[in-house]
């Protein structure tokens, strides 16, 4: 995950309460740096996020048991990183690249449609480390998107807090209280299509590495 993906995901902090099995496809950056990502969740709070493959192999972050892991394949070999110990070494004092706080919605009254769901176009305002920020989101009320957008914030939360940050008043929180699901954010994030229902739990299993790196364990 880049740095862009992971704003996205901090900008969702929160922890909701129920959960729903489906898969998102979201469509994240633009032109070079245009991406597209599967999250995967069932109804227990494990979410997948599937990252695009690479010349280095391919790879996904599985969240579950409140850690999130790094799994990639390279050349036929698993490895399993921690990533709570990774952003230690990389940042003992804890990384505030994602802090963000929420100010501000405001509903402009228009719709749009993203990925056959109707939402409102509402006006964000945060605060972040470059200081104020403001977007047009799509928000909806459907449940398939709150669904979705429920699994992407525990996903956010549990990454958030093996990275060191902790926040009580974000992006996340206000859409879970209001009970809305994002479809769209700015040029740079969008839903592609979301189809609830079941999944292969084994999917949400943590391999066993075949490549070892101790510094991380797995």
């Amino acid at each position: 995950m880049n740095a862009r993906q992971m704003m996205f995901a901090g900008l969702m902090f929160c922890v909701p309460q129920l959960f729903a099995a489906g898969i998102a496809t979201l469509a994240t950056g633009s032109g070079q740096n245009a991406e597209t990502l599967v999250l995967e969740y069932d109804d227990n709070g494990h979410t997948r996020m599937n990252m695009p493959a690479s010349q280095e192999g391919s790879g996904y972050m599985l969240s579950r048991d409140g850690k999130v892991w790094m799994v990639m394949n390279m050349q036929g070999q698993t490895m399993v990183m921690d990533m709570a110990r990774m952003a230690a070494l990389a940042a003992p004092s804890g990384d505030d690249t994602l802090q963000q706080e929420f100010i501000s919605a405001r509903a402009t009254g228009k719709k749009e449609t993203v990925a056959g769901f109707e939402g409102e176009v509402y006006e964000l305002s945060w605060k972040d480390k470059a200081g104020k920020q403001t977007a047009m989101a799509v928000l909806s009320k459907d449940p398939a998107v709150v669904e979705y957008s429920n699994a992407w914030m525990k996903f956010a939360e549990t990454m958030a807090r093996a990275m060191g940050q902790k926040t009580d008043n974000s992006i996340g929180h206000y859409l879970e209280k209001e009970g809305l699901g994002m479809l769209k954010m700015g040029d740079d994030f969008q839903v592609v299509s979301i189809k609830p229902g079941k999944v292969n739990e084994q999917d949400f299993i943590l391999p066993k590495a075949t490549m070892q790196m101790p510094m991380f364990g797995g």
